[in-house]
């Protein structure tokens, strides 16, 4: 019977270990919520340009973070801007 309750101690300082790593977790992830912007594809690449012009590698998550624009988009004109050599996908990007 000793054996049973030392158990549900071990099982009951467990599940409270658990919990507070859940409370952690929970206090800790936040959802990011971004206004997009509406704005022309000309005016979006305009502003993609200029953003790479600063020399950063970029992500199209970075970009449309930064720029508050659809991720479809960024992809779409990043991929324009590659085909007229604008811009670059970095060897270490992949």
């Amino acid at each position: 019977m000793a054996d049973e309750h030392s158990g549900v101690g071990t099982l009951a300082s467990r599940i409270a270990v658990l919990e507070e790593r859940v409370t952690r977790l929970e206090e800790h992830s936040v959802e990011k919520v971004i206004d997009l912007r509406e704005i022309t594809k000309e005016e979006a690449r305009d502003e993609i340009i200029d953003l790479f012009a600063t020399g950063e590698v970029l992500y199209y998550s970075d970009i449309a973070e930064r720029l508050r624009l659809e991720l479809e988009m960024v992809v779409d004109i990043c991929q324009r801007l590659i085909d007229e050599g604008l811009i670059y996908v970095a060897d270490h990007a992949v």
